[in-house]
């Protein structure tokens, strides 16, 4: 009868610590990264694309250097599998005279006295759900892909290599098994 109750208790204290370990997750674990670059005669320009441990959820990290980053942050236009945004801005200025952006889909949380708060994210660092709303977290899904050309002072910044057009960039998912429970 001991035994039972200690192999009961054992497993309870079992299961409470996998479901504590659980709970402290990190949403923006890496599950996988993908770069493609881009570089023409005016200079080079960088996506990263990042499938997060949260499921559904990506990250996109933009990097441009170009003749555009010697008249301050570039704006640029951005198209994700058809949902785009006409005007953004870059977000950092790298030594390098680089400038970066990171595009998040979702605002994640932390646990700051057993509250979920809503976390504190870089100044690179921009949510913008509805733009990936369209982007594809599996490999059945089909591919992701980005379209974006750069702009300030009524100068643009396209791919030279491909009669100025915009800078087309196209990424195969990873994750190729769908799991059955998300959350």
């Amino acid at each position: 009868m001991k035994k039972a109750i200690t192999v009961i208790l054992l497993l309870a204290a079992l299961l409470f610590v996998t479901i504590e370990a659980g709970a402290q997750m990190n949403d923006l674990d890496i599950i996988n990264s993908e770069t493609r670059d881009i570089t023409d005669a005016d200079g080079t320009v960088s996506v990263r694309v990042d499938w997060l441990q949260r499921p559904g959820e990506m990250a996109m990290t933009i990097t441009y250097n170009g003749f555009l980053t010697q008249e301050g942050l570039a704006n640029f236009y951005i198209e994700v599998n058809g949902e785009q945004r006409e005007f953004m801005t870059m977000k950092q200025e790298l030594k390098n005279r680089a400038q970066r952006i990171r595009i998040i889909s979702f605002h994640p949380t932390c646990r700051i006295e057993n509250i979920n708060r809503l976390m504190e994210l870089p100044e690179n660092t921009v949510v913008d759900r509805l733009l990936f709303r369209n982007a594809p977290y599996y490999k059945q899904f089909g591919d992701l892909n980005v379209e974006l050309k750069f702009f300030i002072h009524g100068r643009w910044d396209g791919d030279s290599n491909n009669n100025n057009e915009n800078f087309r960039f196209t990424f195969t998912s990873p994750i190729t098994d769908m799991p059955k429970f998300h959350f």
